[in-house]
């Protein structure tokens, strides 16, 4: 069980920048389910009543007008929740002390249903799809006093189970301070986690000058090499999620971005992109300097969208201090960046905001357009749809929510 002042912290970072939109208390938004059928999109709603938030996963066929709400419908869980994809079927993992997953899929009817619970020993940190049946989830102690192996968890995704835990030692990867794992991905025959070093007991980061990578042979899950890049520094932040993705031909790119908006104390390199090229364990000599063709900026949500391109929540604070923006995820607009040719480019008419709170950056891609949910300076959310070709994007339907945690679309 993690205790109370790293349940804050997280809490600092997961909610400080949610506010309340609505006073409607949470027995209005009753857990009725949906009434209407084979509605694709599907949003995981994080409403907030006073020091509660209970999450309501709402359906919709219309993304571009109107307003989504979970009243009176709405699939209702309880206690804190991080929202993954696997196939049809989204995955519900418990964190801040719940350990329990639920699957969530389509009946036959048509309607969304939680089909079957499984829990965990402790709350997962990472937990991501790895090939078409199997999604990989992993457990890490608080500190060295609390325990000193990883537990590496195979979920079945269409039993909805865990098919298969393993359990390695987390050294050599704690040889300076605690990791705190910030992705997961599979190449070949290799899984990719990126992770940085935080002092389990006050949080600083004294160690930004350098990406760190460590890979298991799979399925075994056995240590096979800790990588290292000192072009830029550690890969990934705090519970974003944001450390690595994998492009369509398995090539594995890195983001660093040592942004004290996420948490880090310092940061002593640029932000910057690395590649690791299909299955192997070396860096290539890709090196995209982010900060040069920003001016200085750094991304801080990233999602991939296909084709060499990012579409990102990027900061537009230069020159952050660990005193005033340190946990903050504040002042963020959109970008599209091309990896290819290395640019930047900003979504005009998506205005500067603060991030929404979820742990993982809720957007979804769908048929060539990125949808993300925005909240607005006025408190209010919407959807907005881009065309990453032309960096575009359009202003769509309202969303009565403190923040959206999770946001896909099942068929």
């Amino acid at each position: 069980m993690m205790n109370n002042k790293y349940i804050n912290k997280t809490l600092l970072l997961a909610f400080s920048c949610c506010i309340m939109l609505f006073t409607t208390s949470c027995d209005e938004f009753d857990d009725k389910g949906e009434d209407i059928p084979n509605r694709p999109y599907v949003l995981a709603l994080g409403i907030t009543t006073g020091t509660t938030t209970a999450y309501y996963i709402v359906t919709t066929d219309d993304l571009m007008s109107g307003t989504i709400n979970a009243v009176n419908k709405g699939i209702e869980q309880n206690g804190f929740h991080d929202y993954e994809q696997g196939n049809q079927t989204i995955f519900c993992v418990g964190g801040l002390g719940v350990t329990n997953a639920t699957g969530v899929v389509r009946g036959t009817d048509g309607l969304l249903y939680e089909k079957d619970q499984f829990s965990f020993d402790e709350s997962l940190r990472l937990f991501s799809q790895i090939d078409n049946q199997s999604m990989l989830g992993m457990e890490i102690p608080d500190n060295a006093e609390s325990g000193d192996m990883i537990t590496f968890y195979e979920v079945d995704i269409d039993g909805i189970s865990i098919s298969k835990r393993t359990s390695t030692p987390i050294a050599p990867i704690s040889s300076l301070e605690w990791p705190s794992p910030t992705g997961l991905c599979r190449s070949g025959d290799n899984i990719y986690m990126t992770y940085f070093h935080m002092n389990p007991k006050d949080y600083e980061t004294k160690y930004t000058d350098t990406a760190y990578v460590a890979v298991y042979s799979y399925p075994d899950m056995t240590f096979k090499k800790l990588m290292k890049d000192t072009r830029t520094g550690p890969a990934g932040s705090w519970y974003a999620h944001n450390g690595l993705f994998k492009d369509e031909t398995g090539n594995v790119y890195i983001m660093s971005n040592s942004s004290i908006a996420n948490g880090f104390s310092q940061a002593t390199k640029t932000a910057a992109f690395l590649r690791i090229p299909e299955g192997t364990t070396e860096f290539d000599d890709y090196y995209f300097d982010f900060e040069a063709k920003s001016g200085g900026l750094k991304p801080i949500h990233i999602k991939y969208i296909g084709d060499d391109l990012l579409f990102a929540e990027v900061s537009t604070i230069k020159n952050m201090t660990a005193k005033e923006h340190r946990w903050k995820d504040n002042d963020l607009k959109c970008c599209i960046i091309d990896l290819k040719n290395q640019t930047v480019t900003d979504i005009k008419e998506i205005p500067v905001h603060n991030g929404n709170g979820g742990r993982r950056f809720a957007v979804l891609v769908d048929d060539g357009y990125v949808y993300v949910p925005i909240t607005e300076n006025s408190g209010r959310t919407f959807i907005y749809k881009v065309d990453p070709k032309t960096a575009t994007a359009e202003k769509g339907a309202g969303v009565l929510t403190n923040f959206v945690a999770g946001f896909f679309k099942v068929k």
